[in-house]
Protein backbone atom coordinates (compact mmCIF):
# COMPACT_ATOMS: atom_id res chain seq x y z
CA UNK A 1 0.00 0.00 0.00
CA UNK A 2 1.53 3.44 -0.93
CA UNK A 3 2.46 5.93 1.68
CA UNK A 4 0.62 9.00 1.39
CA UNK A 5 2.18 11.89 2.51
CA UNK A 6 0.53 14.99 3.85
CA UNK A 7 1.35 18.19 2.18
CA UNK A 8 2.91 21.09 5.49
CA UNK A 9 1.00 24.72 4.99
CA UNK A 10 3.49 27.29 5.11
CA UNK A 11 3.41 30.83 6.14
CA UNK A 12 6.02 33.33 5.28
CA UNK A 13 7.81 36.35 6.69
CA UNK A 14 9.48 38.64 5.19
CA UNK A 15 11.86 42.06 6.82
CA UNK A 16 11.52 45.13 4.77
CA UNK A 17 14.56 46.75 6.16
CA UNK A 18 15.75 50.21 5.73
CA UNK A 19 17.36 50.99 2.56
CA UNK A 20 15.44 48.00 0.90
CA UNK A 21 12.28 48.80 -1.69
CA UNK A 22 9.25 46.87 -1.03
CA UNK A 23 9.36 45.79 -4.78
CA UNK A 24 12.58 44.18 -3.92
CA UNK A 25 11.46 42.45 -0.54
CA UNK A 26 8.19 41.02 -2.96
CA UNK A 27 10.40 39.39 -5.17
CA UNK A 28 12.46 37.92 -2.75
CA UNK A 29 9.70 36.41 -0.81
CA UNK A 30 8.11 35.01 -4.50
CA UNK A 31 11.47 33.35 -4.69
CA UNK A 32 11.03 32.37 -0.94
CA UNK A 33 7.50 30.57 -2.14
CA UNK A 34 9.63 28.91 -5.04
CA UNK A 35 11.80 27.02 -2.59
CA UNK A 36 8.74 26.00 -0.40
CA UNK A 37 7.31 24.29 -4.12
CA UNK A 38 10.66 22.87 -4.06
CA UNK A 39 10.51 21.69 -0.96
CA UNK A 40 6.99 20.03 -1.56
CA UNK A 41 5.01 22.26 0.61
CA UNK A 42 2.16 24.95 -0.01
CA UNK A 43 2.47 28.90 1.16
CA UNK A 44 -0.71 29.33 2.66
CA UNK A 45 -0.20 32.82 4.17
CA UNK A 46 2.38 35.85 4.01
CA UNK A 47 3.26 39.14 6.28
CA UNK A 48 5.85 41.72 6.06
CA UNK A 49 7.29 43.97 8.26
CA UNK A 50 8.78 47.10 7.67
CA UNK A 51 11.97 48.17 10.21
CA UNK A 52 14.91 50.04 10.16
CA UNK A 53 17.02 46.93 11.59
CA UNK A 54 16.16 43.13 12.42
CA UNK A 55 15.18 42.86 16.28
CA UNK A 56 17.69 41.11 18.65
CA UNK A 57 15.71 38.69 20.35
CA UNK A 58 12.88 37.95 17.75
CA UNK A 59 14.25 39.05 14.40
CA UNK A 60 10.45 40.28 13.74
CA UNK A 61 8.95 42.41 16.30
CA UNK A 62 7.27 41.01 19.07
CA UNK A 63 4.01 42.49 18.34
CA UNK A 64 3.96 41.18 14.63
CA UNK A 65 5.14 37.61 16.02
CA UNK A 66 1.86 37.28 18.09
CA UNK A 67 0.06 38.43 14.63
CA UNK A 68 1.62 35.34 12.75
CA UNK A 69 0.61 33.32 15.75
CA UNK A 70 -2.53 34.14 15.25
CA UNK A 71 -2.61 33.44 11.95
CA UNK A 72 -0.72 30.16 12.49
CA UNK A 73 -3.87 29.25 14.24
CA UNK A 74 -6.50 30.50 11.72
CA UNK A 75 -4.49 28.58 8.68
CA UNK A 76 -3.53 25.76 10.67
CA UNK A 77 0.46 26.44 9.41
CA UNK A 78 2.87 23.73 10.15
CA UNK A 79 6.16 25.69 9.47
CA UNK A 80 7.23 29.32 9.09
CA UNK A 81 9.86 30.89 7.18
CA UNK A 82 11.54 33.78 8.08
CA UNK A 83 13.08 35.63 4.98
CA UNK A 84 16.49 35.73 6.28
CA UNK A 85 19.72 34.36 8.01
CA UNK A 86 18.34 34.17 11.67
CA UNK A 87 20.71 33.28 14.78
CA UNK A 88 19.76 29.51 16.62
CA UNK A 89 18.19 32.07 19.83
CA UNK A 90 15.67 33.95 17.75
CA UNK A 91 14.54 30.64 16.17
CA UNK A 92 14.13 29.06 19.26
CA UNK A 93 12.71 32.56 20.75
CA UNK A 94 9.91 32.44 17.74
CA UNK A 95 9.10 28.72 18.24
CA UNK A 96 8.30 29.45 22.10
CA UNK A 97 5.91 32.50 20.96
CA UNK A 98 4.25 30.45 18.17
CA UNK A 99 3.95 27.16 20.13
CA UNK A 100 0.30 28.60 22.12
CA UNK A 101 -0.77 28.63 18.05
CA UNK A 102 0.46 25.22 17.10
CA UNK A 103 3.11 23.18 19.75
CA UNK A 104 4.21 21.48 16.71
CA UNK A 105 4.55 24.63 15.23
CA UNK A 106 8.41 24.66 13.10
CA UNK A 107 10.39 27.95 12.53
CA UNK A 108 12.71 28.25 9.61
CA UNK A 109 15.01 30.88 8.19
CA UNK A 110 15.79 30.50 4.76
CA UNK A 111 19.36 28.53 4.98
CA UNK A 112 16.88 26.08 7.07
CA UNK A 113 14.47 25.85 3.82
CA UNK A 114 17.91 25.63 1.03
CA UNK A 115 19.27 22.83 4.18
CA UNK A 116 15.94 20.95 3.69
CA UNK A 117 16.08 20.73 0.09
CA UNK A 118 19.33 19.95 0.05
CA UNK A 119 18.98 17.03 1.91
CA UNK A 120 16.01 15.79 -0.45
CA UNK A 121 18.38 16.23 -3.74
CA UNK A 122 21.49 14.92 -1.96
CA UNK A 123 22.98 11.84 -3.82
CA UNK A 124 26.50 11.72 -3.32
CA UNK A 125 28.47 11.16 0.40
CA UNK A 126 29.88 14.62 -0.53
CA UNK A 127 26.96 16.54 -0.70
CA UNK A 128 25.67 14.78 2.47
CA UNK A 129 28.52 15.99 4.29
CA UNK A 130 28.61 19.32 2.94
CA UNK A 131 24.78 19.40 3.86
CA UNK A 132 25.74 18.69 7.39
CA UNK A 133 28.83 20.86 7.85
CA UNK A 134 26.11 23.76 6.38
CA UNK A 135 23.72 22.89 9.20
CA UNK A 136 26.34 22.44 12.13
CA UNK A 137 27.83 25.84 11.04
CA UNK A 138 24.41 27.46 10.93
CA UNK A 139 22.63 26.03 14.10
CA UNK A 140 26.48 25.90 16.57
CA UNK A 141 26.36 23.49 18.79
CA UNK A 142 22.49 23.22 19.64
CA UNK A 143 22.39 21.48 16.86
CA UNK A 144 22.49 18.09 18.81
CA UNK A 145 19.11 18.39 19.99
CA UNK A 146 20.21 18.47 24.15
CA UNK A 147 17.51 21.51 24.43
CA UNK A 148 17.97 24.90 25.50
CA UNK A 149 18.65 24.27 28.70
CA UNK A 150 21.88 26.16 29.07
CA UNK A 151 24.23 25.34 32.44
CA UNK A 152 22.44 22.76 34.04
CA UNK A 153 25.01 20.76 35.59
CA UNK A 154 25.54 16.97 35.31
CA UNK A 155 22.58 14.54 32.82
CA UNK A 156 22.94 14.86 29.31
CA UNK A 157 24.72 12.38 26.91
CA UNK A 158 26.98 9.56 28.07
CA UNK A 159 29.64 10.77 30.67
CA UNK A 160 29.71 14.45 31.91
CA UNK A 161 32.77 15.55 33.77
CA UNK A 162 32.53 17.02 36.70
CA UNK A 163 30.96 20.84 36.32
CA UNK A 164 31.09 20.38 32.85
CA UNK A 165 27.36 21.97 32.20
CA UNK A 166 25.40 21.12 28.79
CA UNK A 167 26.53 24.04 27.09
CA UNK A 168 30.08 22.58 27.01
CA UNK A 169 29.11 19.33 26.23
CA UNK A 170 27.34 20.42 23.52
CA UNK A 171 29.84 22.81 22.07
CA UNK A 172 32.27 19.56 22.68
CA UNK A 173 30.03 17.24 20.12
CA UNK A 174 29.83 20.04 17.84
CA UNK A 175 33.58 20.70 17.77
CA UNK A 176 34.28 17.10 17.59
CA UNK A 177 31.48 16.30 14.48
CA UNK A 178 32.58 19.86 12.55
CA UNK A 179 35.91 18.34 12.52
CA UNK A 180 35.63 14.58 11.31
CA UNK A 181 32.93 16.00 8.37
CA UNK A 182 35.57 18.94 7.33
CA UNK A 183 38.44 15.75 7.51
CA UNK A 184 36.26 13.65 5.28
CA UNK A 185 35.52 16.89 2.43
CA UNK A 186 39.17 17.50 3.19
CA UNK A 187 40.13 14.13 1.25
CA UNK A 188 37.41 14.23 -0.76
CA UNK A 189 38.19 17.25 -2.46
CA UNK A 190 42.32 16.28 -2.23
CA UNK A 191 41.02 13.54 -4.68
CA UNK A 192 39.10 15.68 -6.58
CA UNK A 193 41.63 18.09 -7.15
CA UNK A 194 43.99 15.05 -8.13
CA UNK A 195 41.58 14.58 -10.83
CA UNK A 196 41.21 17.98 -12.02
CA UNK A 197 45.15 17.97 -12.17
CA UNK A 198 45.52 14.82 -14.49
CA UNK A 199 42.76 15.93 -16.73
CA UNK A 200 45.02 19.06 -17.44
CA UNK A 201 48.58 17.42 -17.34
CA UNK A 202 47.12 15.05 -20.18
CA UNK A 203 45.91 18.41 -22.23
CA UNK A 204 42.28 18.20 -20.97
CA UNK A 205 40.80 21.87 -21.28
CA UNK A 206 37.58 22.52 -19.36
CA UNK A 207 34.21 24.44 -19.23
CA UNK A 208 32.10 24.78 -15.91
CA UNK A 209 28.73 25.50 -16.89
CA UNK A 210 27.15 27.86 -14.01
CA UNK A 211 24.68 29.66 -13.43
CA UNK A 212 21.28 30.93 -11.38
CA UNK A 213 19.42 27.69 -10.15
CA UNK A 214 16.85 26.97 -13.00
CA UNK A 215 18.60 28.36 -15.72
CA UNK A 216 18.67 25.78 -17.87
CA UNK A 217 21.77 24.69 -16.89
CA UNK A 218 21.64 20.72 -16.54
CA UNK A 219 19.52 20.60 -19.80
CA UNK A 220 22.27 22.23 -22.00
CA UNK A 221 24.84 20.05 -20.35
CA UNK A 222 22.94 17.13 -20.88
CA UNK A 223 22.58 18.59 -24.82
CA UNK A 224 25.94 18.61 -24.86
CA UNK A 225 27.59 15.69 -23.53
CA UNK A 226 24.88 13.31 -24.35
CA UNK A 227 24.10 12.30 -20.65
CA UNK A 228 20.82 12.06 -19.20
CA UNK A 229 20.62 14.01 -15.64
CA UNK A 230 17.58 15.05 -14.04
CA UNK A 231 16.50 18.35 -15.78
CA UNK A 232 13.43 19.45 -13.34
CA UNK A 233 11.73 23.03 -13.40
CA UNK A 234 11.92 23.43 -9.97
CA UNK A 235 15.19 25.34 -7.71
CA UNK A 236 18.31 23.13 -6.90
CA UNK A 237 17.23 20.17 -9.24
CA UNK A 238 20.97 19.67 -10.13
CA UNK A 239 23.12 19.41 -6.28
CA UNK A 240 25.76 17.36 -7.10
CA UNK A 241 28.26 17.86 -9.45
CA UNK A 242 28.66 16.02 -13.41
CA UNK A 243 31.47 16.12 -16.00
CA UNK A 244 31.13 15.02 -19.15
CA UNK A 245 33.21 15.49 -22.59
CA UNK A 246 31.84 17.73 -25.07
CA UNK A 247 33.51 17.49 -28.63
CA UNK A 248 34.68 21.13 -30.02
CA UNK A 249 34.85 20.83 -34.07
CA UNK A 250 37.23 23.81 -34.08
CA UNK A 251 39.26 22.73 -31.93
CA UNK A 252 39.14 18.95 -33.34
CA UNK A 253 39.10 17.69 -29.98
CA UNK A 254 37.31 16.71 -26.55
CA UNK A 255 37.16 19.04 -23.88
CA UNK A 256 35.49 18.32 -20.17
CA UNK A 257 32.49 19.83 -19.29
CA UNK A 258 30.94 19.98 -15.86
CA UNK A 259 27.68 20.90 -14.63
CA UNK A 260 26.97 21.46 -10.81
CA UNK A 261 24.68 23.84 -8.27
CA UNK A 262 22.85 26.51 -9.02
CA UNK A 263 23.29 29.42 -7.14
CA UNK A 264 20.46 32.11 -5.60
CA UNK A 265 20.52 35.79 -3.72
CA UNK A 266 21.42 35.77 -0.65
CA UNK A 267 23.20 32.79 -0.73
CA UNK A 268 24.71 32.42 2.93
CA UNK A 269 28.27 32.24 2.97
CA UNK A 270 28.14 29.38 5.00
CA UNK A 271 26.32 27.80 2.09
CA UNK A 272 29.11 28.71 -0.46
CA UNK A 273 32.27 27.57 2.07
CA UNK A 274 30.49 23.95 3.06
CA UNK A 275 29.88 23.87 -1.02
CA UNK A 276 33.68 24.75 -1.74
CA UNK A 277 34.60 21.37 -2.98
CA UNK A 278 32.19 20.49 -4.82
CA UNK A 279 32.50 24.15 -7.27
CA UNK A 280 35.93 22.88 -7.72
CA UNK A 281 34.88 21.94 -10.63
CA UNK A 282 33.99 25.67 -12.07
CA UNK A 283 36.47 27.67 -10.00
CA UNK A 284 39.43 25.35 -11.93
CA UNK A 285 37.63 25.64 -14.99
CA UNK A 286 39.35 27.43 -18.13
CA UNK A 287 36.16 28.70 -19.15
CA UNK A 288 32.88 29.97 -17.27
CA UNK A 289 29.67 29.24 -19.51
CA UNK A 290 27.01 31.26 -17.35
CA UNK A 291 23.38 30.48 -18.36
CA UNK A 292 21.06 32.88 -17.92
CA UNK A 293 16.94 32.55 -18.12
CA UNK A 294 15.75 34.79 -20.85
CA UNK A 295 12.35 34.14 -19.88
CA UNK A 296 12.88 35.71 -16.30
CA UNK A 297 12.24 39.13 -15.97
CA UNK A 298 14.65 39.70 -13.18
CA UNK A 299 17.58 37.72 -15.17
CA UNK A 300 19.59 41.31 -14.48
CA UNK A 301 19.42 40.78 -11.17
CA UNK A 302 20.36 37.29 -11.23
CA UNK A 303 23.31 37.88 -13.56
CA UNK A 304 24.58 40.03 -10.95
CA UNK A 305 23.73 37.75 -7.93
CA UNK A 306 25.65 35.11 -10.08
CA UNK A 307 28.88 37.14 -10.61
CA UNK A 308 29.13 38.05 -6.73
CA UNK A 309 29.38 34.47 -5.68
CA UNK A 310 31.82 33.84 -9.16
CA UNK A 311 34.03 36.54 -7.91
CA UNK A 312 33.99 35.06 -4.07
CA UNK A 313 34.95 32.33 -5.52
CA UNK A 314 37.63 32.93 -8.41
CA UNK A 315 38.69 36.33 -7.48
CA UNK A 316 38.63 38.26 -10.57
CA UNK A 317 38.67 35.73 -13.15
CA UNK A 318 36.99 36.82 -16.04
CA UNK A 319 36.85 34.20 -18.69
CA UNK A 320 33.10 34.08 -19.03
CA UNK A 321 30.54 32.85 -21.95
CA UNK A 322 27.33 34.74 -21.38
CA UNK A 323 25.02 32.20 -23.04
CA UNK A 324 20.64 33.47 -22.57
CA UNK A 325 18.93 30.73 -22.65
CA UNK A 326 15.36 29.98 -22.93
CA UNK A 327 14.79 31.77 -26.67
CA UNK A 328 11.84 29.42 -27.38
CA UNK A 329 10.07 30.71 -24.14
CA UNK A 330 11.33 34.41 -23.53
CA UNK A 331 8.29 36.47 -25.08
CA UNK A 332 10.66 39.86 -26.25
CA UNK A 333 13.99 40.86 -25.87
CA UNK A 334 16.64 43.02 -27.50
CA UNK A 335 19.66 41.05 -28.74
CA UNK A 336 21.42 44.55 -29.75
CA UNK A 337 20.74 45.99 -26.41
CA UNK A 338 21.86 42.90 -24.45
CA UNK A 339 25.19 42.12 -26.63
CA UNK A 340 26.42 45.62 -26.13
CA UNK A 341 25.17 45.67 -22.19
CA UNK A 342 26.98 42.43 -22.42
CA UNK A 343 29.87 42.90 -24.72
CA UNK A 344 32.72 41.68 -22.39
CA UNK A 345 31.30 38.26 -22.10
CA UNK A 346 30.68 37.29 -25.66
CA UNK A 347 26.82 36.69 -25.21
CA UNK A 348 24.95 34.32 -26.89
CA UNK A 349 21.30 33.21 -27.49
CA UNK A 350 20.26 29.79 -27.33
CA UNK A 351 17.64 27.12 -26.58
CA UNK A 352 19.01 24.30 -24.80
CA UNK A 353 15.57 22.40 -25.17
CA UNK A 354 15.12 23.04 -28.77
CA UNK A 355 18.63 22.85 -29.47
CA UNK A 356 19.19 26.41 -31.23
CA UNK A 357 21.77 28.19 -31.37
CA UNK A 358 23.93 25.39 -29.85
CA UNK A 359 26.50 25.34 -33.53
CA UNK A 360 27.27 28.46 -32.40
CA UNK A 361 27.67 27.98 -29.05
CA UNK A 362 29.94 25.43 -29.90
CA UNK A 363 32.20 27.72 -32.01
CA UNK A 364 32.50 30.51 -29.85
CA UNK A 365 33.64 27.66 -26.70
CA UNK A 366 36.34 26.35 -29.14
CA UNK A 367 37.63 30.18 -30.26
CA UNK A 368 37.47 31.26 -26.86
CA UNK A 369 39.24 28.13 -25.03
CA UNK A 370 41.78 28.41 -27.99
CA UNK A 371 42.48 32.29 -27.12
CA UNK A 372 43.17 30.87 -23.45
CA UNK A 373 45.74 28.03 -24.66
CA UNK A 374 47.85 30.65 -26.70
CA UNK A 375 47.83 32.90 -23.80
CA UNK A 376 49.18 30.12 -21.58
Amino acid sequence: MQEFKLQLRFMLVGLVSKGIDYESTILDMEELQSLVKTYGGEVFAAVTQKTDYPYKATFIGSGKAEEVADKIAEEKIDVVVINGVLKPGQLYTLEKIFFRANPKIKVWDRLNLILQIFSQHAHTKEAKLQIDLAGLRHMGPRTFGMGYILSRQGGGIGTVGVGETNTELMKRHWRSEMRQISAQLTKLSEEKVKQIEKRKSIGFQTAAIVGYTNAGKTMLFNRLTGKTNLVADSLFATLDSSVGKLYIPKLKKDIIVSDTIGFIKNLPPTLIDAFKSTLLESVNADLLVVVIDLSDPEFADKIRAVDEILHELCGEKMNRLYVFNKTDKAKSFDRTDLRMRYADFNPLFISAKSGAGIDKLLDTTGELIAKLSHKG
